[in-house]
């Protein structure tokens, strides 16, 4: 097992994968702008405050401003005309998988509706992945599978009295079997969305945990563990069919876990859409 003290240091909540660092009082300008607007505090259609009114409340400076704005737009939040001030887009205009807007939306609290739309896309691209990776992986990636299953296995049997770091370990053991199948289909496209995909995912089990608590024991995980095994079983038979099914009867099971810890968490906010999205991911999943 890994070293405690490392581990309790790496379960603090880090920046998500590629998401760009503006350092100082650009990127602080950036975070505080992009938060506001994922949250609500602009509508779409609707203008944000003059430049010289941000520059007063913000106390930054006119270019620090500008840039930000620049960078806002480049990810589809804003847009600047000079008739017509700095709007903010309809939400279709976003980029949704870019990682700065995800950490927005989940720091404003849109946990739920988040969590879920990446479930969707789970639900849609990993039964895909396994049916082919059970058809045709290469015995370099059929190997890293293995290894990232006796390692989840480990980690499920682990006796380490701290609670903690076993939900901590198990999430890490948990990306790697999913990343494992995804890197045994070999697409480098299909790479770079789910590293997105991950990291957001990963950042909201924890704060999933965190909700639940630590005085449960392993509360939930026993069927997560089952139904994972009936993915491996499945593939290590050769079945594409059956592996496929398991994959989406895992999921299946996650989004209704989801929605059940998101119900409990204070401070998330649906939009008024999880009813609906629960509905179309079930049937999905059916």
């Amino acid at each position: 097992m890994p070293n405690p003290a490392a581990l309790r240091r790496t379960m603090r909540h880090q920046p998500l994968e590629g998401t760009i660092q503006f350092r100082g009082i650009l990127g602080e300008t950036v975070a505080d702008l992009g938060q506001r607007i994922v949250g609500g505090e602009w509508a779409p259609g609707s203008t944000i405050p003059r430049e010289a009114d941000l520059v007063e409340s913000l106390g930054v400076s006119r270019s620090v401003i500008r840039e930000a704005i620049r960078i806002l737009g480049a990810k589809g939040l804003v847009r600047s005309r000079t008739s017509d001030g700095t709007r903010v887009l309809p939400h279709d205009h976003w980029r949704l998988l870019d990682p700065d807007v995800i950490g927005w939306r989940i720091r404003a609290g849109d946990r739920a509706t988040l969590l879920l739309e990446l479930l969707r896309v789970r639900s849609v691209i990993e039964p895909g992945v396994v049916w082919e990776a059970t058809r045709s992986a290469s015995p370099a990636a059929r190997e890293r599978i293995r290894a990232a299953w006796a390692a989840k296995v480990a980690a499920f049997e682990s006796p380490d009295p701290d609670l903690a770091i076993r939900r901590h370990v198990f999430v890490e053991t948990d990306i790697e079997f999913h990343r494992a199948f995804l890197s045994a289909v070999d697409s480098p496209l299909l790479d770079q969305l789910f590293n997105v995909v991950e990291a957001a995912l990963k950042l909201l089990f924890e704060l999933q945990i965190e909700a639940r608590g630590f005085d449960s024991g392993m509360v939930g995980l026993e069927d997560g563990h089952r139904l994972h095994a009936a993915v491996m079983e499945a593939w290590e038979r050769g079945e594409c069919a059956e592996a496929s099914a398991a994959m989406r009867q895992l999921l299946r099971e996650a989004v209704r876990d989801a929605e059940a810890a998101m119900q409990r968490m204070p401070g998330s906010r649906s939009g008024g859409s999880p009813a609906g999205s629960r509905l179309r991911l079930s049937d999905k999943a059916s």
